[in-house]
């Protein structure tokens, strides 16, 4: 039993320490700008871990922007988009999760923001900070 109780212990330990090496990473990846998990809708990974802009899913963030900012309804966004058969990544419609999501993340606006800290990022952004300060405004007086 003792045997056991100490490779217990000494898998825990490496657990531990490969869990605060991860974590240390991925802050040490967004504090250089760089998105350290996935890529959004918009963008893709490149290589050397940077988002690139995705040309057609930028156009349709951009699109869902605009069409906030003057409807000022998730509901209206997702209704436009999905009439007009633009699908999500997954080959979905949009819902108002969804639109509501993609206006709420800083990624949009060229930021980087990982466990509360927010850098600038690397990547280019696909709507100004002006515009996405505008709807997120809209939302947090809804």
């Amino acid at each position: 039993m003792f045997m056991v109780n100490c490779l217990l212990s000494v898998n825990q330990y490496a657990v531990d320490n490969i869990r605060s090496l991860v974590k240390g990473g991925l802050k040490t990846m967004a504090k250089s700008g760089l998105k350290a998990t996935g890529s959004v809708y918009g963008y893709s990974r490149s290589d050397d871990k940077s988002l690139k802009v995705v040309e057609s899913e930028s156009v349709v963030v951009s699109k869902i922007f605009k069409l906030y900012s003057e409807h000022k309804s998730l509901g209206k966004v997702a209704d436009s988009l999905n009439r007009q058969k633009i699908e999500t990544r997954r080959g979905k419609p949009f819902s108002r999760m969804t639109i509501k999501n993609i206006l709420n993340n800083k990624t949009y606006a060229g930021r980087i923001v990982h466990n509360g800290m927010e850098t600038k990022g690397l990547h280019k952004p696909i709507v100004s900070t002006r515009m996405w300060n505008r709807c997120n405004e809209m939302l947090s007086a809804k």
